[in-house]
């Protein structure tokens, strides 16, 4: 067929040069195919179809030089692959930022464990409930009395119960034996004074860490400080005890601390009003922020540093947004308050800002070095009191293990407990 289709286009063509002759029957019936065909106006139509609206050529590697398909599929798994890891982290952030299960099996830790480290320091687990009911593990230490007190019946007690806010991994008993030697040094310095202090340090298990329910979140840790401190002024107070409250917090922690602080003062302020004279409150009279955050831009810029990596520019899609600058500028907001209303009414201490430390490690490998002098710089702009310590030689977790920074935070302890009606 496609021979005698040839031929005749061929006698078609060039009518001159071939001697036409007579037709044939086969001849006759091909041309009346061709006709029948030609004159099919569906298929007309169809082709008319197709020549406006070409197809667009599909998606195929044979669309791509061949050279340029291995490092086609490369690039392109290579861009899959951050995709992915990129939506995981801001999927799983929660689970990524608070790593309540690293190490292994630290939730299953017992204090136990760790009481031969922490002598003479005795640890003892207590239950609270945090403001929406999550309940709550409370590591308490304090050293027991061997004599009998030398101060007098008629005297008042002084307590300091120190607060803290761990950081964003491992459970509380693992930090019990760093707690227990910062506790000796605070106790043995005090007793050098001859001041009759009862030191006391309370740890908190926000929800999701160690024996703690539920699951860690901004919000929750929130209220979950909150009630910690509503736990140790109403555990702590009694009428015959000036009660002062110190917060401690580590890494993530700090932030922690710097808002509940802010929160704490913000809510005294508002019930203050409300309480009748004598009723008893704390005084928060330091915050002390070991190896501190800035936020969270500035935690993902110091876990990817390289700038080719796209992890580092997920911040804008975090929703926890612990910052420790903000923290300041709500305590100077409520500095500049309280000395407003001096004028016109007594102002309570307890709705005081405190002084703070700032004590960062020389050679921490999860914060950057800039981020203690971002704060301290802030907290000068400010206007509050601060002071900040470099403790030479320190990782992460090693600044109160360093005699150096150990009695620099006993130092601002024992200068804030003495002089805690001095505060802004």
């Amino acid at each position: 067929l496609m021979l005698r289709r040839w031929t005749l286009e061929r006698v078609l063509r060039s009518p001159s040069r071939v001697t036409w002759t007579k037709p044939t029957v086969q001849t006759n019936r091909l041309l009346r195919c061709f006709h029948h065909r030609a004159s099919n106006p569906r298929k007309s139509i169809i082709a008319q179809h197709h020549r406006n609206h070409p197809r667009p050529r599909t998606l195929t590697t044979a669309a791509i030089p061949t050279i340029l398909v291995p490092p086609v599929i490369f690039v392109g798994l290579l861009v899959s692959l951050w995709a992915w890891k990129c939506f995981w982290i801001i999927a799983l952030q929660n689970k990524l930022l608070y790593l309540s299960w690293l190490p292994p099996f630290s939730r299953s830790d017992e204090i136990a464990s760790y009481e031969t480290e922490c002598r003479p320091v005795q640890w003892e687990k207590k239950q609270i409930r945090s403001l929406d009911g999550t309940k709550l593990a409370v590591c308490e230490g304090h050293i027991p009395h061997r004599g009998q007190s030398q101060r007098t019946t008629k005297a008042r007690k002084q307590s300091v119960v120190i607060c803290y806010f761990q950081g964003n991994s491992g459970s509380t008993p693992l930090r019990l034996p760093l707690l227990s030697q910062f506790l000796r040094a605070v106790t043995a310095s005090s007793q050098q004074s001859l001041s009759n202090v009862d030191y006391t340090i309370a740890a908190l298990s926000y929800r999701g860490y160690w024996t703690s329910s539920g699951r860690a979140t901004e919000s929750g840790i929130k209220l979950d400080t909150q009630a910690f401190l509503d736990w140790v002024s109403e555990t702590y107070s009694a009428p015959d005890t000036d009660l002062e409250i110190i917060l401690w917090g580590h890494s993530l922690g700090s932030a922690v601390a710097s808002d509940a602080v802010s929160t704490y003062l913000s809510r005294h302020k508002v019930d203050h009003a409300s309480k009748p004279r004598n009723s008893s409150s704390a005084q928060i009279t330091g915050l002390i922020m070991e190896a501190p955050t800035s936020n969270i831009k500035d935690m993902l810029i110091s876990l990817y540093p390289q700038k080719w990596l796209p992890y580092r520019y997920l911040w804008p899609f975090s929703w926890n947004n612990w910052c420790n600058a903000t923290a300041l500028e709500r305590l100077a907001v409520l500095r500049d308050q309280n000395k407003h209303q001096m004028s016109t009414e007594a102002t309570s201490s307890t709705s005081s800002v405190p002084p703070i430390l700032i004590v960062s490690a020389e050679k921490d490998e999860v914060i950057p070095p800039y981020v203690a002098g971002q704060l301290e710089d802030k907290a000068n702009s400010l206007g509050l009191d601060i002071e900040r310590k470099d403790v030479l030689g320190a990782m992460h977790t090693e600044a109160p293990m360093k005699m150096e920074g150990r009695n620099a935070m006993v130092d601002f302890i024992k200068i804030v407990s003495s002089t805690g009606k001095n505060v802004q």
